[in-house]
């Protein structure tokens, strides 16, 4: 059996600028850590940060939240703790008033991106270089 842990964090120096308080609803937090335990061992994870717009933000701009740092431990993928972590995510977001959940990925990594395509997310961007990675985006309304 697996636990999922939450940890929202509010936005200091060492994480990013801090959204203006426009940009924020009331205590929703602007970044968000998940860590899915298996026998009080941390076995996958990932977080998501506030994106910050560049430039003036515009009437109905909708909030978007940036996915990063997903992981699991090797030997333990593809037992579901991936996916567990990617809905506490995306849950998370929708509760902190986020409309668009959004995650760049290499486009050699085909297991991450069949994951996300599972998980609903669309491509945004492909890539103009090999190297170049690719963005995906899911509505989170």
């Amino acid at each position: 059996m697996s636990q999922v842990l939450d940890l929202p964090v509010r936005a200091t120096p060492l994480l990013g600028d801090a959204p203006t308080p426009d940009e924020v609803p009331a205590g929703a937090p602007v970044d968000d850590v998940v860590v899915v335990f298996e026998r009080n061992v941390p076995v996958a994870g990932g977080s998501f940060h506030a994106r910050v717009a560049h430039g003036p933000a515009r009437p109905g701009d909708a909030r978007v939240a940036e996915l990063t740092g997903v992981w699991a431990v090797p030997g333990r993928r593809r037992r579901d703790r991936i996916r567990r972590a990617l809905a506490a995510l995306e849950s998370s977001a929708a509760t902190a008033g986020f409309a668009r959940l959004q995650v760049a990925v290499d486009p050699a990594r085909t297991d991450a991106l069949a994951l996300l395509r599972e998980r609903r997310f669309t491509l945004v961007t492909t890539p103009d270089e090999p190297s170049s990675e690719v963005e995906l985006e899911k509505r989170l309304a």
